[in-house]
């Protein structure tokens, strides 16, 4: 079966998801707006296609009854806020977008791939969207009237946040070790039980590190590491070179997930 085959199924199951949310028909049109918001920005999505469904499938699954807001850390061009603001939008949730709008802050913790050791060095300002570009692809391609954006760097804006505010779904893309360090921190206590905490590091062994140390979350938060389901290679949505280990077909992505888990539940895996 060709890649091209395998997306465009891809594609088909994400619209004919039997979830009581949202029908086929506005599947269809949120896979439409979302597939075209990327074609006219080709080159400016650290997300892919595959990624995104998978995350808005997620939000539109979240049940009615779950309190709290969508929140993104890290937004780059926006065109991954674009198609979370869509399926906010159609949730009924507000989408609160965190990011410094200046690019990376300095970093002293190095970044290497799990599946082949390649070095990611990260500088000061890498990866920067201003809040004019990326507020501007959203009011054109997305939902700009249920957003609210939260600039500066997590370790400022984070603890300055109300107490009572409630996230139902986080999707976090920061890239740096300090960074995830910051978002698991202080988003972490605000994520409502069974519900999903997403990583765009899923090949980062220095960040994947973070979601298995016992120490940390027990210094943080007093409880056990959650673990990540999809570390290192993520979860199986793109095909692509995934790794050194050469596997024709092998699928793969960067992200990946956790969830905040409460006994005796039974939660749906995400994007299902």
């Amino acid at each position: 079966m060709t890649q091209k085959i395998k997306k465009y199924l891809s594609m088909i199951r994400f619209v004919l998801n039997r979830a009581d949310s949202v029908g086929w028909t506005d599947r269809m049109r949120i896979l439409i707006r979302i597939k075209w918001a990327l074609k006219k920005n080709k080159g400016r999505s650290a997300s892919t296609l595959g990624e995104q469904l998978v995350l808005v499938s997620s939000i539109l699954d979240i049940p009615k009854n779950v309190p709290g807001v969508i929140a993104e850390f890290g937004c780059y061009k926006g065109l991954s806020s674009v198609a979370l603001s869509i399926a906010a939008k159609y949730a009924g949730r507000k989408l609160l977008v965190f990011d410094s709008f200046e690019g990376l802050p300095e970093s002293k913790e190095t970044i290497s791939h799990i599946a082949d050791d390649t070095k990611l060095a990260y500088k000061k300002g890498d990866l920067m969207g201003s809040l004019e570009e990326v507020r501007t692809v959203i009011e054109k391609y997305g939902e700009l009237d249920c957003v609210e954006f939260v600039k500066g760097y997590f370790c400022n804006t984070l603890p300055k946040r109300p107490d009572d505010e409630k996230y139902a779904l986080v999707f976090e893309d920061a890239d740096l070790v300090e960074s995830v360090r910051d978002v698991l921190r202080h988003a972490w206590p605000k994520l409502e039980e069974q519900c999903f905490f997403f990583s765009h590091e899923a090949l980062d062994l220095e960040v994947v590190k973070l979601f298995y140390s016992d120490s940390l979350w027990t210094e943080m938060h007093g409880v056990k590491a959650p673990g990540l389901a999809g570390a290192g290679l993520g979860l199986p949505i793109d095909e692509g070179q995934w790794g050194a280990l050469k596997i024709p077909g092998l699928r793969g992505s960067c992200l990946a997930y956790c969830l905040k888990r409460r006994a005796e539940t039974d939660v749906k895996p995400p994007g299902k």
